[in-house]
């Protein structure tokens, strides 16, 4: 017999499950559905989380505002991530959440760059991008002004603790209701999950369960098959750090290759979040302490290693049990990927929230949905292994692997003619390819013949223009601290210290 779904459980830790929660009672408290969460454990300690710049959208429907995130999350604007040493020769490129240049005589701008770099042309594609200067510049976009060369997007850095705790706050006093303790049992009949049983006994009923944790839920589910991606993100270790504040705090991520593994440094308010993700098999904790010292000298403090197994649930809704976040796609940090997929989860979520607690035809759509931004995220996170230029292990390893199909259908035809393919789900479009490909080496044999209609004389000047008007524009730009501290009290002065 048919009939509407009125509790919904959520069962995770940190900030997934609280944010899924908000945005189910945002979404649907006007029809009574209540939402219960299972707080498994407290958050990761010294985490901190990246998020692109559409992360902005869904703090904007849960009422979560930049003003709250700076003052609680200690949250720093990112306009892009810096990769360096993937050559393993020092080499740095920017990826900016922006375009390159505009387009000439309705050409792509990438296009005539790679025409002027077969003319002699020395200058970096990012130089172009607007939000690559002003993010070098420590200077933060603000606002969408009319004539601008281009829209940079803003990402963000917070504090998954706090981040967390304020998802908590929203979602509690939107009239979530909490339950804590870690799940030892879970009655289920066929397809369907009747209730889960914490160690405490309590048994939380419901018509809908959300695994928004590790796939504890989803993957003992009928049916449930793991697709493992480790041929090509091969690290299973995150380790969390902690370090002094960078001054002036840079308006980017900076992630540096060392041997079998790489360090991120995320600037925070009041300090600088790292990231160790490496292969336990090559290397350990103490290793990537130093590394990520030498990377920046910030006296870094250790937290415990997670592990990671990158990979997807090819079939994230299974009877009434969904996966959001890490529990349907399980990403390495790198690219602010996995908070993307978690935003992405809810989202589909929400816009497919099943009609009948009975069953509907809702899972086969989020399961397409889901798999198809997975397997796009991997790519572009497979991506940077796979031109990686470092030699040792795992990078060896990655390189000698097959691809997958769809990646190594992008590197060739980029590599033959600088086009992106598109694809509907992707998290990341052409301009964020093209940075990453070029930036790592992959320099399109070819250009769009329609860029040759300027004649070089005409493209100097073009260029000249632009660059140009990037320096006028950034220049009239706020310094990113200054808007720090306009919103938030500043922190405690720091030692001036640099990324290398």
């Amino acid at each position: 017999m048919s009939r509407p779904i009125e509790t919904v459980v959520v069962v995770g830790r940190g900030a997934a499950p609280w944010l899924t929660a908000l945005a189910l009672r945002r979404a649907f408290s006007a029809s009574g559905l209540a939402v219960r969460v299972v707080e498994t454990g407290p958050p990761t300690s010294g985490l901190a989380l990246a998020g692109l710049p559409l992360l902005g959208n869904l703090h904007q429907l849960l009422g979560l505002s930049e003003l709250e995130l700076t003052r609680r999350c200690g949250a720093v604007p990112s306009l892009g991530q810096r990769f360096a040493n993937f050559a393993g020769d020092g080499t740095a490129f920017l990826h900016p959440y922006d375009t390159h240049g505009q387009a000439i005589d309705y050409v792509d701008f990438t296009h005539h760059w790679v025409l002027a770099r077969q003319r002699g042309l020395t200058t970096p594609l990012e130089d172009f991008s607007l939000g690559a200067t002003a993010a070098r510049q420590g200077r933060i976009v603000e606002g969408d002004e009319p004539g601008r060369l281009s829209s940079p997007g803003v990402g963000l850095h917070v504090d998954a603790t706090a981040y967390a705790a304020l998802a908590r706050h929203h979602a509690l006093a939107a009239g979530a209701i909490v339950e804590q303790g870690a799940v030892v049992e879970i009655e289920r009949t066929g397809e369907r999950i009747d209730a889960v049983v914490l160690d405490s006994g309590v048994r939380v009923a419901g018509d809908l369960f959300v695994d928004a944790g590790d796939g504890a839920l989803i993957g003992q589910m009928p049916g449930a098959t793991f697709e493992p991606w480790s041929a090509w993100l091969p690290f299973d270790r995150v380790l969390p750090l902690a370090g002094r504040r960078l001054s002036p705090i840079p308006a980017f991520a900076h992630i540096e290759a060392v041997a079998g593994a790489w360090v991120g440094l995320y600037p925070l308010a009041d300090r600088t979040a790292g990231l160790a993700v490496y292969d336990s098999r090559t290397t350990d904790a103490e290793i990537m302490i130093r590394n990520a010292e030498a990377a920046a000298p910030l006296g870094w403090r250790a937290g415990e290693p997670m592990v990671l197994n990158p990979g997807m649930q090819t079939r994230p809704w299974i009877g009434n049990c969904v996966a959001v976040g890490e529990a349907a796609i399980a990403l390495d940090p790198s690219d602010a990927a996995p908070m993307h997929a978690l935003q992405a989860g809810i989202s589909h979520l929400v816009t497919l929230f099943p009609l009948d607690a009975v069953g509907g035809p809702e899972a086969p759509a989020y399961n397409a949905a889901v798999t198809a931004q997975g397997r796009g995220l991997r790519d572009f996170q497979a991506m940077h292994y796979r031109l990686a230029s470092r030699d040792g292990a795992p990078w060896d390893a990655v390189r000698a692997a097959e691809p997958p199909a769809d990646l190594a259908y992008r590197l060739r035809l980029f590599a033959a003619r600088g086009v992106v393919p598109a694809h509907e789900d992707d998290a990341f479009q052409a301009p964020s390819w093209a940075a990453c490909l070029i930036g790592h080496g992959l320099i399109p044999a070819a250009h769009d013949p329609l860029a040759e209609g300027l004649s070089e004389a005409e493209q100097v000047q073009a260029f000249q223009r632009i660059l140009q008007r990037i320096a006028a524009e950034v220049g009239q730009m706020r310094p990113l601290e200054a808007r720090l501290a306009a919103m938030a009290p500043r922190p405690p002065a720091a030692v001036p210290l640099r990324f290398t």
